[in-house]
């Protein structure tokens, strides 16, 4: 199991995205158990049923939906590869895909969700294998049918197994730099190797390949054989049809899964052999990044999940108000942060981390670091087992319970299918808020496992010490013992006077009542208008929460003045966050979480969540916005993290590089990083409080005021910032950026990286920002999406990461063909994707038609998808006010403009954009400065003459 980083509240925000998986016990056969427990809130209903073959399935009837979903979650993973073959289980994956023997073309599942404004995908973890997708509501049957063949009857064509080793290798080789894979890498050798979870998971031409004693093709049918039973696979339906007839879709189309009553095996190897620790693992990263982790392992606590021993841990241990460890280390300048959960979770043994991002200070004081940690610990032990803390964190759960918010379809089934291998279906929805057994002595038990003799401590950071190189990633590490006088004095730490444990917690709220059980009253509306601030308001009660989004965005001319001001208000917000962290924390456990962060016209606050309490939560944010005394040494650490991430920018992945490079260039104002740094270091504590003066001096406020939150109490939150901000500043209008229009011409920039895969993006700009223009570029590229996926990743073979993407750019048209490739060249790349637009020309003018009106259906369908939550709705009307457009109709508007496209005048389109070399970008990357040479009918960037703008 991988906890989010926010300690225990983080799971109850994503439902089941973080599921805590339930004791070991095989599931009983099930078949229509009805009293399925769910929130209040939830308008749902669920039957669970199992199949002639021992298909275990959930079936989810709303009628309110607009998308449907289904997942299969099948219980094997990358633990299950045969020694000789690492990555086998994730190979299959991708080859599932490729074909039935109904629908036989390799593209048949993944053209019609998306022709029927859906997505799909799967995963593989070390004992999942999941499937998942969403489609229009009205197109789950014939979406389940393509589906369900992939496990009846797929075809494992031999043509396709050649040609998709190579997008697994192209997938391993894009991440060959990616210091997530490269820290796993380094983490999987200080394990046991006698665990499954040290195998190469991934799968490369290397490793995937035909033997002597057999073929690739033969070794996956074999595992096909061997591991996937209808017996340990999960199904989760979700439809707007009523449960009988999604039944009846599960029964027919499912029960063909072949049974082999096969049995999981849970993996019973310790992560660690006897007396293995504890011990030090150094990894070096290429990004310059420096953290450090402590991991300790323990017995699985999903036996105890009325108790929740790990996550009652992570609170205290993970908290971040005043007292707290962090705050304790933050205060001496040894970390800019800190999480603690439970990881790797085999429902036998699991791994509590508390994981730190260092400065470099905390760096070279890993041990006082470490001793910090152990005398917190202690603090536990002492003082730290109270029913107060208990009872804090169950009434939150229960809250978040009542409450439930919808996630996406998607998402929903996905993580559902997921939980129903381990959960009874009667308790799946509820399981993860359930805290109703206060149990002292099973804490005090798990405690005792987070102790010096049981620890795996790991530093990332550049410059370390290390001689040993991971195979596949090859990342530089070193495993050395814990030095004896360090592990005595952590087993005694001395005792820090500002640790203490957590206060009550005052943002708990007390109202849950709903100000209004009428639906969706209107559209925001302007109720507060005076110099320099709007304030719009929406009460909105129709998601059944007692939830409130306020959203603030302070506008100067200020903040994309140059790479300055840039820098400045980047550093202004980041020690404005620092020292809001401890008044905050408490709030975020409460359920009420803030961002606050700077954008292209100045920084924008948001408070969501439960409206009891925000009011104190928004006075305290704009206080600590004005009020702040900045502090030298903070400011030094926050300049040296925003130095350490311009920097880290040319370790990016390159085709990530190249869209950046894009945008940087199309976007105005726009400063680079290497602009940025170059201003970096003469910010000082005088200059930047001197730049908030000047910041905070003329400014332009829009406020959104939505959800559960009346008029009145709306106007009172306006008043309070006008008084708070407005009272000592001049208004002033601040315009939104600007975006360069291209010359009706082709231009070309190559970008130098240190990878050796190639970044590649075609753009296409559009012409105007007419509505019209809008609609005509998001079709086309719903319209060449798939076809450029088969063609370039599925066909050619040419990289992992390949897609054609609707490209918008504030309002401006347009649209990108991007590929990162472990094989071709930009030119290569360039002129592929040429043939391709010329191939779709031609092949579309013959039969455009039905294509059309199918993907202007599939558009409008992803445009008019319902919010599913507050906040998602209160965003969208957000963008409306950065826009400016009093109306709040653009997807109205652009969704009108769909319809009315025709054949005759999209053809034409068609030959302008495909055809005709007008309005093009190209970027791509190359490793070194070699063959640098340009591109025939395009001009190379920096010789263009100065572009236009479109018009705000």
């Amino acid at each position: 199991m991988n906890l989010p980083s926010k300690t225990f509240v983080s799971f109850i925000k994503v439902v089941f995205l973080a599921t805590l998986l339930a004791s070991c016990a095989h599931l009983d056969q099930y078949n229509h158990v009805s009293e399925i427990q769910k929130s209040p809130n939830d308008t749902r209903e669920y039957r669970a049923i199992t199949l002639t073959n021992g298909l275990q399935a959930m079936l989810v009837s709303d009628p309110t939906a607009d998308k449907a979903a289904a997942s299969i979650d099948v219980y094997v993973g990358s633990s299950d590869d045969p020694e000789q073959l690492p990555g086998l289980a994730h190979f299959l994956e991708h080859m599932l895909f490729l074909g039935t023997e109904k629908y036989p073309e390799p593209d048949a599942y993944q053209s019609f969700i998306s022709a029927h404004g859906g997505q799909h995908n799967a995963y593989t973890s070390a004992e999942h294998t999941n499937y998942f997708f969403e489609v229009n509501a009205d197109h789950l049957n014939e979406a389940l049918d393509r589906f369900s063949q992939q496990f009846t009857a797929p075809l494992f064509n031999a043509e396709y197994v050649e040609r998709e080793v190579n997008a697994v290798h192209s997938e391993y080789s894009s991440k060959l730099k990616d210091d997530g894979r490269r820290y796993f890498s380094a983490l999987k050798r200080a394990i046991s190797q006698a665990h499954p979870y040290s195998k190469f998971s991934v799968g490369n031409l290397e490793t995937l390949k035909d033997s002597e004693a057999l073929s690739l093709r033969q070794a996956l049918l074999a595992f096909y054989e061997k591991h996937y039973s209808a017996n340990i696979m999960k199904l989760v339906i979700l439809g707007k049809e009523d449960l009988d007839a999604l039944e009846n879709w599960a029964r027919e189309k499912f029960s063909a899964i072949p049974n082999k009553n096969l049995k999981h095996s849970y993996v019973s190897q310790p992560f660690f052999k006897e007396n293995d620790l504890p011990k030090v693992l150094y990894v070096e990263p290429v990004m310059d990044t420096r953290s450090m982790s402590i991991g300790f392992p323990m017995p699985s606590t999903n036996p105890y999940r009325d108790s929740q021993p790990d996550n009652y841990l992570a609170n205290l241990l993970g908290h971040e108000g005043k007292g707290s460890l962090l705050s304790s280390l933050k205060d001496d300048g040894l970390v800019d942060s800190l999480s603690a959960g439970t990881h790797f979770d085999t429902q036998r043994e699991a791994i509590f981390t508390i994981s730190m991002s260092l400065t470099q200070t905390g760096l070279d004081q890993r041990e006082d670091i470490l001793e910090r940690l152990f005398a917190y610990i202690h603090l536990i032990k002492e003082k730290g087992i109270q029913r107060t803390y208990f009872d804090e964190q169950a009434t939150m759960l229960d809250i978040a319970f009542r409450f439930q918010e919808k996630s996406s379809a998607i998402n929903y089934v996905r993580a559902l299918s997921d939980a129903l291998q381990e959960h009874e279906p009667e308790t799946v929805l509820a399981d993860s808020y359930r805290m109703t057994h206060y149990a002292p002595e099973l804490y005090y038990s798990y405690l005792d496992y987070l102790n010096p003799d049981n620890m795996l401590v790991t530093v990332t950071a550049k410059s370390l010490e290390t001689e040993l190189e991971t195979p596949w990633f090859r990342a530089p590490y070193a495993i050395k013992p814990l030095p004896q006088p360090t592990l005595n004095k952590l087993k005694a730490p001395k005792k820090f006077s500002e640790l203490a444990l957590p206060s009550e917690n005052i943002f708990i709220p007390d109202n849950v009542a709903l100000v209004s059980n009428k639906p969706l009253e209107d559209l925001p509306k302007l109720v507060l208008k005076e110099d320099g601030l709007e304030l719009w308001h929406a009460t909105d009660t129709s998601f059944g929460t007692p939830k409130t989004n306020r959203f603030v965005s302070i506008r100067s001319p200020l903040a994309q003045a140059g790479a300055l001001e840039l820098n400045q208000t980047e550093l202004m917000v980041s020690l404005l966050k620092d020292a809001l962290n401890e008044f905050s924390y408490p709030a975020y456990l409460a359920g009420l979480n803030y961002e606050l962060y700077n954008h292209m016209r100045g920084i924008t606050i948001k408070i969501s969540g439960y409206s009891d309490k925000q009011d104190l939560l928004l006075t305290q944010i704009i206080k600590t916005l004005t009020d702040l005394k900045f502090d030298a040494e903070r400011l030094e650490i926050m300049k040296e993290r925003l130095m350490r991430s311009l920097i880290n920018e040319r370790d990016r992945k390159p085709y990530s590089q190249a869209i950046e490079s894009a945008q940087q260039f199309l976007v105005d104002p726009s400063w680079s990083p290497q602009q940025r740094l170059e201003r970096l270091e003469e910010i000082t504590v005088n200059n930047l409080e001197d730049f908030r003066q000047r910041f905070f001096a003329a400014i332009d406020v829009a406020v959104l005021s939505h959800g559960n939150i009346d008029e009145t109490s709306s106007i009172k939150t306006g008043q309070l910032i006008s008084d708070m901000l407005l009272k000592r500043a001049s208004p002033v209008t601040v315009e939104r950026a600007k975006i360069r229009k291209l010359a009706p011409t082709s231009s070309l920039k190559i970008l130098e990286v240190d990878h050796p895969d190639t970044g590649f993006v075609l753009y296409l700009q559009g012409q105007d920002k007419s509505f019209e223009e809008r609609a005509r570029y998001t079709v086309l590229s719903q319209l060449l999406s798939s076809a450029y996926y088969n063609d370039l990743r599925t066909q050619q073979q040419l990289g992992y990461v390949v897609f054609a993407s609707h490209f918008p750019l504030l309002d401006v048209p347009g649209m990108a063909f991007i590929v990162q490739s472990p094989k071709a060249t930009g030119p290569e790349l360039l002129l592929k994707t040429e043939a391709f637009m010329a191939e779709q020309l031609a092949m579309l003018s013959e039969s455009l038609g039905p294509e059309l009106e199918t993907a202007k259906l599939s558009v409008i369908s992803r445009l008019e998808k319902q919010d599913t939550t507050a906040y998602e709705r209160a965003n969208r009307y957000w963008r409306e006010v950065d826009r400016n457009n009093a109306s709040f109709n653009t997807r109205e508007e652009l969704v009108s403009a769909i319809k009315a496209l025709d054949t005759d005048s999209f053809k034409a389109f068609m030959q302008t954009v495909l055809q005709e070399h007008k309005s093009r970008l190209s970027v791509y990357t190359q490793q070194g400065s070699e063959n640098s040479d340009t591109i025939a009918g395009y001009t190379p960037l920096e010789s263009l003459p100065a572009l236009t703008h479109f018009e705000n």
